[in-house]
């Protein structure tokens, strides 16, 4: 049985949805998992906590899977007390009982290691030994994050750091970061475990919130359901274009596509190219054979009345509220997590 404690440095590195994809990788590898939260920070007390929701019913109740013990407030003053921290970790050590009777890799997701927020290293350390836990500790990258001040946080740790890895690393400077910083670490003998880029589908809204937004009138749903929770990274405008059709829809796997209604020739052309889902502008109704064609493809049609010009307009907020709280959206994050991350080796924690 493995115990893998996630933890960051600041809040919004990323902890839940590493957990998550971890999870899915569990899954997939038929070993029984179980995740649990221990502390919950920055919110009311009995507030419900939305990542919590997700993971139990997206992951855990779906695999059979153990549900997490009850979150609780972080002790004040933890962060300076060793008694206090003592008790916190005795606390996790506790509540992971019950769950590693019926899992074989735990996943601990935070708390941060902030004074504010969270546990001191110094702190979350000894709180980390004592639940017996494996700690990996995420930072997120920015151009100002230095050798020295990655070292001074995972010192307290010793023997138990798992990991150290980068988040949120823009697409442009992941070789800068590889390069840098993580070969600054590697080269000091430090645990380095990779980094993940920024990653666009987890910001993504999905098509059952892009017909929720615009207030859309389904023609045919998917004969698959969870078509409609598939993420759409792109929006293109169906119109006049000088290359061929399936060549200009096809440059994205996961796009959506802005047509009017009176188009069944852009229409057949996006449904070719492989389009998640077509916007029909105008109010009109497709063609039979686009409906045939959208029905065998498994693309949601959606109709609207407004123009093709307001209809993008209203879309746009949607990239700002997304969130990533949806299993097509970590499944498909999971996927490439190895390419510059070392998922084995978290893996072999868990086992």
């Amino acid at each position: 049985m493995g115990l893998l404690q996630i933890l960051s440095q600041q809040p919004a590195a990323g902890k839940t949805t590493l957990a998550a994809a971890l999870l899915v990788k569990l899954a997939q590898s038929t070993t029984p998992g179980a995740y649990y939260k221990p502390f919950s920070t920055g919110k009311e007390p009995g507030a419900e906590d939305p990542n919590l929701e997700f993971m139990q019913q997206a992951l855990l109740a779906p695999n059979r899977w153990p549900a997490p013990p009850p979150t609780q407030p972080l002790p004040p003053d933890s962060g300076t007390s060793s008694n206090l921290t003592e008790a916190v970790g005795q606390s996790i050590r506790s509540a992971t009982e019950s769950l590693r009777r019926a899992a074989t890799g735990i996943i601990l997701d935070g708390p941060d290691l902030a004074a504010d927020s969270g546990l001191s290293p110094s702190a979350a350390a000894r709180s980390a030994e004592t639940a017996g836990a494996k700690v990996i500790v995420l930072f997120r990258h920015s151009t100002g994050l230095t050798t020295a001040e990655i070292t001074q946080t995972v010192e307290p740790f010793g023997s138990n750091l798992g990991g150290i890895v980068l988040t949120r690393v823009t697409k442009h400077r992941v070789d800068q970061a590889n390069n840098g910083v993580l070969a600054e670490l590697r080269s000091l003998g430090m645990p380095v475990t990779g980094l993940i880029p920024e990653s666009r589908v987890l910001q993504s809204p999905t098509v059952r919130q892009m017909a929720e937004t615009l207030g859309a009138r389904w023609v045919q749903e998917p004969v698959n359901p969870s078509a409609l929770d598939a993420p759409v990274e792109q929006f293109l405008i169906g119109g006049n274009i000088m290359d061929s059709g399936p060549e200009y829809y096809g440059r994205y796997d996961h796009q959506a596509v802005i047509v009017r209604s009176q188009r069944p020739d852009i229409q057949m052309a996006c449904l070719l190219a492989g389009t998640r889902c077509l916007v029909l502008t105008g109010g009109g109704e497709p063609t039979e054979y686009i409906k045939t064609e959208a029905l065998e493809r498994d693309v949601p049609l959606m109709v609207v009345s407004s123009t093709t010009a307001d209809t993008v307009e209203v879309l746009a907020p949607l990239a700002s509220a997304a969130h990533p709280r949806n299993l097509a959206k970590i499944t498909e994050f999971a996927k490439g997590l190895d390419r510059h991350l070392d998922v084995e080796g978290l893996l072999a924690i868990l086992a």
